[in-house]
């Protein structure tokens, strides 16, 4: 038994082998002068283990204590242990044989406080040959020191001709490891805050509005909305073990499963085994039936937008395809190739020196506003400020001046202020792409608050508006205008091409895709080709034209 240690981590760290009276057991020690892991110890140890079977077929050659040790500082235990337990491999039959023989090492990590890492039923073990079935067997656990510090447990590398699957432990940081916590929004407590909701008052608007003013202003009502809300919505911290099929059942199930198991080891007549036989097919069925009933009710709810989800979830993503940009070797080189490849630089934009009221601007509606609410989606994931587009309507149902009284302001002024422009962007790849060598196989979901996507949709509408009343657009224009799809424009198409035919003639269709022609619109020069066509200088892009 060996261990492979990198150059660049001996450089940084001490690493010690330590053998035990076991030889089937290798103990590595760390130490460094400086606290590990961002944490405040400095040593760490591993302990590598191949537990065979003895004579009896009962007892293994490596005992649970020497493995679980109760130390004060980051202990993590891998290896093949040879044991089969319900708890790494929830779906399996066992015989009494296994589980008497596996229980001690479980119990032991359980008194020493070790978790185990491992996802309840992923193999570890693949036989090459034979009719032996996949087994759990490759174990990892952590001590409490070092449970906070564990990122990932994954068995994605590929082969290396072995039966047993490669696996990668990740570690970090607390700080960089813990998730943030997260609002659930089903669950606000919308009768406390109805009252609330009800009598929430706006401040007024700047009498003299200035950019800074008007800034102050804006975020600081949102900002006390937003903590009204969170202040009232109980949080949850999301992990890699929760599993969204549980119910409170199954945790009863759980313990008196685990209550009779154990009553049968200590008292192993026929009865106890038999009733701990119930108990464990009984909470497995339920297991069964949960993810069953959750996955139906999860197909029952899918939409068209949402088919791709079940997909993905039906057959599993893969890997994703990590970026190889050309001069880009460290992240923060490849954050600034794909920044400048997906918001290229523009000419210069010189702001407002004051902002004035326009007497030709229509003021903001109740209707507009409704509108702008009702066509956007409550799954519609949020922007910076977390608040769901649910939670929005909810609060414009309670108290309809709210999002007026925010709105208003802004949409008579002519001005969208930098605190609603934040946003947070996600790159995904593209899939089935050659190699990935290049930023325009990734693609950039950006993600901004929802206050400010309800001022667009209702500038949007008066832009649509405009060009159509002044006949600026074209006839068989069908994007990005109420009422129309692309249905309509592939019967336009047909229409003209059989128009074309009657007369026996040949037609020649060309298509062209604009690649980024959205990123590269320079707005001086759309608000001039706007002014020109007559469009009042309030309904143009960025509220006004100066």
């Amino acid at each position: 038994m060996g261990a492979y240690i990198h150059m660049s981590f001996l450089s940084n760290y001490t690493v010690l082998p330590r053998f035990t009276v076991v030889d089937e057991v290798l103990t590595l020690d760390v130490s460094s002068n400086k606290p590990l892991f961002g944490t405040a110890f400095h040593p760490f140890s591993l302990i590598n283990a191949y537990s065979t079977n003895t004579v009896d077929h009962r007892i293994h050659s490596v005992p649970p204590e020497v493995l679980f040790p109760a130390l004060g500082f980051p202990f993590l235990v891998v290896g093949d242990l040879n044991i089969h337990n319900p708890l790494s491999d929830p779906l399996r039959h066992f015989s009494p044989r296994e589980i008497s023989s596996s229980t001690p090492y479980f119990e032991k990590a359980a008194e020493s406080g070790f978790a185990l890492l491992n996802p309840p039923g992923e193999s570890t073990r693949l036989p090459l040959v034979g009719k032996a079935r996949s087994s759990v067997i490759d174990l990892a656990f952590a001590n409490p020191p070092l449970l906070p510090l564990i990122k990932s447990w994954e068995a994605s590398l590929p082969s290396t001709g072995s039966d047993h699957i490669p696996i990668t432990i990740t570690l970090t940081s607390p700080s960089l490891n813990q998730k943030p916590a997260r609002p659930r929004w089903a669950d606000t407590d919308w009768e406390t805050l109805d009252p609330i909701i009800k009598g929430f008052k706006v401040g007024a608007a700047p009498s003299c509005p200035t950019p800074p003013k008007l800034e102050e202003w804006m975020s600081e009502s949102l900002n006390h909305l937003v903590a009204l809300l969170k202040e009232h919505t109980p949080v949850s911290r999301p992990s890699h073990h929760s599993k969204p099929w549980w119910t409170p059942h199954l945790t009863i199930l759980r313990r008196e499963y685990h209550k009779a198991a154990r009553a049968a080891r200590k008292n192993d007549t026929s009865h106890m085994r038999e009733i701990a036989g119930t108990s464990r097919a009984g909470y497995f069925k339920a297991i069964k039936a949960a993810k069953n009933k959750h996955w139906s009710s999860f197909l029952l709810a899918a939409t068209p937008q949402s088919l791709g989800t079940a997909k993905w979830f039906a057959n599993g993503r893969g890997q994703p395809p990590f970026p190889s940009l050309p001069g880009a070797e460290t992240p923060l080189q490849m954050n600034n190739v794909l920044l400048v490849y997906f918001f290229p630089p523009k000419e210069p934009f010189s702001p407002w020196r004051r902002l004035r009221p326009h007497k030709s601007a229509p003021r903001l509606t109740t209707d507009e506003r409704a509108a702008a609410l009702s066509k956007s989606s409550p799954t519609s994931a949020p922007g910076l400020d977390g608040i769901p587009y649910s939670t929005c309507k909810q609060v414009n149902k309670i108290n309809r001046s709210i999002l007026l009284q925010i709105l208003a302001p802004l949409v008579l002024l002519g001005y969208h202020p930098a605190s609603l422009k934040g946003s947070k962007g996600v790159v995904l790849d593209k899939r089935g792409k050659p190699s990935y060598e290049s930023p325009s196989f990734f693609r950039i979901i950006v993600l901004i608050r929802t206050v400010s996507k309800t001022l667009e949709s209702i500038i949007a509408a008066r832009l649509v508006a405009a060009p159509q009343l002044r006949g600026l657009l074209h006839p068989n224009q069908c994007g990005s205008l109420p009422g129309l799809i692309t249905y309509d424009a592939c019967l336009t198409f047909t229409n003209d091409v059989k128009t074309l035919h009657r007369p026996w003639l040949k037609v020649t269709s060309l298509f062209l895709d604009i690649k980024a022609g959205l990123d590269n619109v320079y707005n001086n020069t759309l608000a001039w080709i706007l002014r020109e066509g007559g469009i009042p200088p309030t309904w143009s892009p960025g509220f006004c034209l100066s």
